[in-house]
C-alpha cells in the first residue's frame, strides 16, 4: 500500500452516498472511492489525518463513483459543490460543475468524464484557484433527461478544499519550493524569546496535519462573521483567523492572560505546541486557558498552514505597544526620579506572524509577506484582530493601507520618550505643563526581528524586511512618510552640553540563583566639581512590560571632582528577586540621575536582565521504528539552593505522541531530576521530541532531541 511523506498508509477512502429513499428506478449513488492514494500525492496533502479527502483548489482531483444503475442513453449528469444550509451561487457557497474540456494552464471550474463503464463513473473535478472558497464541501450529483432534472443526490460530504501555494492562479502562490516546504508543510518550528541583548529559542509543534487541527480550522471558518463569499479570499480568511484564535470577541481558541494568576488553567509557558490546545478546543467547544503572544502565534501558524496559507512565526525584540497611536512610547518618572506606570509599553519580545499572499486591491508591490497578529492588544474594526498588513509597506512607511498599518509600524519603529514630573507645574500658551522631557531614544524599538531559517534549525534575521537600518536616509524618509498618517507629537529635544556622563554596565543576563550586581560609572567632564545623584529602582516584570513587583529602590549620591570618575555599585540579592520571578519573569532596572540642582543635566535609562535557566537533557535511541515502543529519558540539575516542589515534566512531538504530563518527586537543592517515558512513534521521518519542566520555584525549562523514525 502506498505511503505519504510521513509514512502512513493511504487507504481507498470508500464512502456511501446518502439521500432520500429512492424509487426502484431512481438514480442514486451506492458508493464513492475518493482515490486518496492518487489525489493526495498530487495535491501534497497525503499527510493529513482523518477520513476526508483534502485537496488544493485549482488542481483537479479524481473520483470513482458507483451508481445504483447504469446511466440511460438519454441521461446526462451534472455535479455541484455545496457548503452550508442554504447554498447560493451569489454567496459563493454553491458551485455548479458543468462538463468541460479544460486546456492546460487554465483556471476553470467544472468536471471531466474520464470513463463510464456500466454503473461506474470516473470523473475529474476542477475548482478555481482564485474563486473557490476553502472549507468542507458536499459534492452532489444530478442527472438530466433532456430538460428534466432528476432529484439531486449526495456523492460525498468528505471533501475539504484548501488554498494552493503550488498554483500560479492562487493569490497564495509561492514559487520557491524550499519555502513551500518550510512555510506550508513543515510541522515543527522555532520561536524566539528573551531580549535583544540575549535571546533564546524554543521548539514548537505546529502539527497542522493532525485530524483535530483540521476540525478546529473548519470550525473556526464557520464561527464569527466571515461570509461564505470571503472563504475564497486569503486576506479575509487570515484576518478572520487573527480574531478567532483569541477568545475576546467570538469565543475563539485561546484566552489571553498576563496577570500571573493561572490557577484555573495552564501557564502559557507550559505549552510546547498547538495540537493539545486545538484538541481541547474541538473537544470542549470552549476557549482554552491560557495563552500569551508566542502561543497565539503558534496556533495561528497551525490553523493557516492547515488551510494552505504559507505562514511563519516571527519574534520582534523591544516591540512597542503604542496605545496613543502617535508613534511615541512615553515613559514617566515622578519628581523624585521614581518610575510611574504607563499606558504605553515596550515588550521584551513580541511574537506575531507573516503570511504570504498577493494584495491585488493595493498598489503594485505590496504582495508577499503580510504582518498578522492574533494576540489581543487593540481593537481593529470593532474586534481584537490585526492585519494582514504588507511588510513592504511597513518598511516604506506607507501605513495607510489595510490593515492596521500605524499600530504595526509603531511596534518596530516608535520613538521612546522619557519625561520627569516638574516640582512646580507651569502654564505655556494656556496649556498646563506638568512634565519635562528628559530624553528620547529613536533606535530602541524593533532592534531585532527573527524567524526560523528555511530548512534549518537556526535563526534568520529578517529585520531588514520590516525596516531600513537605523540612521540611514531611507529610514528617515520612511518615518517621515509614516508621520503623515498619525498625530505625531515628537519634537527632538534641544541638545545640551553634558557636564557629567553616566555609564551603567548592566549585565544582559544572570544565572537564576545568583545575585545581580553591576557598576554605574559617572565621569565628570566639566571643569568644576559636581554633586551627582542616581535613583535606581528594580522591578520584576513580565515579558510584555507588565510590572509584577518592585524589589529594589535605592538613592545614590556623591561629589565628583572635575575630570574624575566615580563608580556606584548596585546589588540585588537572589533572595530578593526569586519569588517574584521564578525564572519566568525578568528584572528591569529603572535609572534616573543627574547633577543636583540642574534640570538640564538629567539622564534616564531602563534596561533588562534576563534570567538564565538550565536546559533539559533529552536522550532518545539512535533510531526507532513506526509502531515500536522506545524509551525517552529527560533530566536536569536544580541550580537553586532550595528544593523544587510541584514538579511536572511534559513530553510532546509531531507524529510521535500526543502531549503527556508526568508528575515527579520534589527536587533537592543542586540535585538531578530525571524521568523515563515510553513512546510509540506513528510516522516516518526525523522528528523532535520536546520536553518541558515546571515547578513552584522554577518555570519554563525546555529541552529537545531529534528522533529518526524508520
Amino acid at each position: 500500500m502506498a505511503r505519504g511523506r510521513r509514512g502512513r498508509p493511504r487507504g481507498r477512502g470508500r464512502r456511501t452516498g446518502r439521500g432520500r429513499s429512492p424509487s426502484k428506478d431512481a438514480l442514486t449513488v451506492k458508493s464513492v472511492d475518493l482515490l486518496k492514494s492518487d489525489n493526495t500525492v498530487q495535491h501534497y496533502t497525503s499527510d493529513y489525518e482523518g477520513s476526508e479527502l483534502v485537496v488544493r483548489r485549482g488542481q483537479p482531483f479524481k473520483l470513482l463513483i458507483t451508481l445504483s444503475r447504469a446511466l440511460k442513453k438519454e441521461e446526462e449528469v451534472q455535479f455541484e459543490l455545496r457548503m452550508g444550509g442554504r447554498p447560493m451561487v451569489a454567496h459563493g457557497s454553491l458551485i455548479p460543475l458543468k462538463l468541460i474540456d479544460p486546456k492546460p494552464d487554465e483556471d476553470v471550474v467544472g468536471f471531466k468524464l474520464l470513463a463510464k463503464a456500466g454503473d461506474i463513473l470516473t470523473v475529474e473535478i476542477y475548482t478555481s484557484a482564485e474563486n473557490t472558497g476553502v472549507g468542507k464541501w458536499l459534492l452532489a450529483l444530478r442527472a438530466m433527461e433532456g430538460r428534466k432534472k432528476l432529484p439531486r443526490v449526495t456523492v460525498t460530504d468528505d471533501i475539504i478544499i484548501i488554498f494552493n501555494p503550488w498554483s500560479k492562479f492562487d493569490p497564495v502562490y509561492m514559487e520557491n519550493e524550499a519555502w513551500r516546504y518550510e512555510y506550508v508543510l513543515n510541522e515543527e518550528g522555532l520561536q524566539f524569546y528573551g531580549t535583544s541583548r540575549r535571546y533564546g529559542q524554543m521548539e514548537w509543534v505546529f502539527g497542522q496535519f493532525e485530524a483535530h487541527c483540521m476540525k478546529a480550522a473548519i470550525k473556526l471558518l464557520l464561527m464569527g462573521s466571515l461570509r461564505y463569499k470571503d472563504h475564497k479570499e486569503p486576506v479575509m480568511v487570515a484576518r478572520h483567523m487573527s480574531a478567532l484564535v483569541n477568545s475576546n470577541d467570538d469565543n475563539g481558541v485561546l484566552v489571553g492572560n498576563w496577570s500571573g494568576d493561572y490557577k484555573d488553567g495552564r501557564r502559557p509557558n507550559s505549552w510546547h505546541g498547538s495540537t493539545a490546545i486545538l484538541k481541547q478546543f474541538v473537544k470542549t467547544g470552549k476557549p482554552v486557558s491560557y495563552g500569551q503572544c508566542w502561543v497565539f502565534s503558534g496556533v495561528l501558524t497551525t490553523v493557516l498552514r492547515c488551510l494552505g496559507i504559507p505562514t511563519r512565526s516571527l519574534t520582534t525584540f523591544d516591540s512597542a505597544h503604542d496605545t496613543g497611536g502617535n508613534l511615541t512610547i512615553d515613559k514617566h518618572y515622578n519628581e523624585k526620579g521614581k518610575p510611574l506606570e504607563n499606558d504605553d509599553s515596550i515588550w521584551n519580545f513580541h511574537v506575531w506572524n507573516d503570511v504570504w499572499m498577493a494584495r491585488p486591491m493595493l498598489p503594485e508591490g505590496n504582495g508577499g509577506w503580510q504582518a498578522l497578529d492574533a494576540t489581543p492588544q487593540e481593537t481593529s474594526g470593532g474586534k481584537f484582530q490585526c492585519g494582514p498588513m504588507p511588510v513592504s509597506a511597513i518598511k516604506e512607511g506607507d501605513i495607510n493601507f489595510d490593515y492596521d498599518g500605524p499600530f504595526i509600524y509603531a511596534e518596530v519603529n516608535a520613538v521612546e520618550k522619557h519625561w520627569r514630573k516638574l516640582k512646580k507645574p507651569h502654564v505655556v500658551d494656556g496649556k498646563r505643563i506638568e512634565y519635562r522631557e528628559i530624553g528620547a531614544n529613536t533606535t530602541k524599538v524593533g532592534k531585532l526581528i527573527l524567524t526560523k531559517a528555511v530548512d534549518s534549525w537556526a535563526e534568520e534575521d529578517i529585520t531588514h524586511s520590516y525596516k531600513y537600518p537605523e540612521g540611514t536616509k531611507e529610514e528617515a524618509l520612511s518615518f517621515k512618510n509614516a508621520r503623515k498618517h498619525v498625530k505625531f507629537t515628537y519634537v527632538p529635544k534641544k541638545e545640551v552640553k553634558n557636564l557629567v556622563l553616566f555609564k551603567p554596565d548592566i549585565p544582559a543576563s544572570v544565572i537564576f540563583g545568583k545575585d545581580i550586581t553591576f557598576p554605574i560609572k559617572v565621569e565628570n567632564v566639566s571643569k568644576s566639581s559636581q554633586n551627582v545623584f542616581i535613583s535606581v529602582v528594580a522591578k520584576s516584570v513580565q515579558y510584555n512590560g507588565s510590572i509584577v513587583e518592585e524589589i529594589l529602590d535605592v538613592d545614590l549620591s556623591d561629589d565628583v571632582a572635575a575630570g574624575k570618575t566615580h563608580t556606584f555599585n548596585v546589588s540585588l540579592p537572589f533572595n530578593t528577586y526569586k519569588d517574584s520571578t521564578r525564572g519566568e519573569n525578568d528584572v528591569k532596572f529603572f535609572m534616573l540621575g543627574g547633577v543636583t540642582g540642574n534640570e538640564d543635566q538629567v539622564f534616564s535609562e531602563q534596561d533588562l536582565v534576563d534570567l538564565e535557566k538550565p536546559g533539559i537533557t533529552v536522550k532518545v535511541p539512535a533510531s526507532a521504528q513506526v509502531g515500536k515502543q522506545i524509551n525517552v529519558k529527560a533530566s536536569f540539575t536544580n541550580p537553586l539552593s532550595v528544593s523544587l516542589t510541584g514538579c511536572v515534566f511534559t513530553f510532546e512531538g509531531a507524529g510521535i505522541r500526543d502531549e503527556t504530563i508526568v508528575e515527579v518527586a520534589d527536587v533537592k537543592p543542586k540535585a538531578v531530576s530525571s524521568v523515563d517515558v515510553k513512546i510509540t512513534p506513528r510516522v516516518v521521518g526525523t522528528r523532535k521530541v520536546i520536553v518541558g519542566f515546571s515547578s513552584k520555584q522554577l518555570e519554563g525549562l525546555r529541552g529537545n532531541a531529534e528522533l529518526k523514525v524508520a
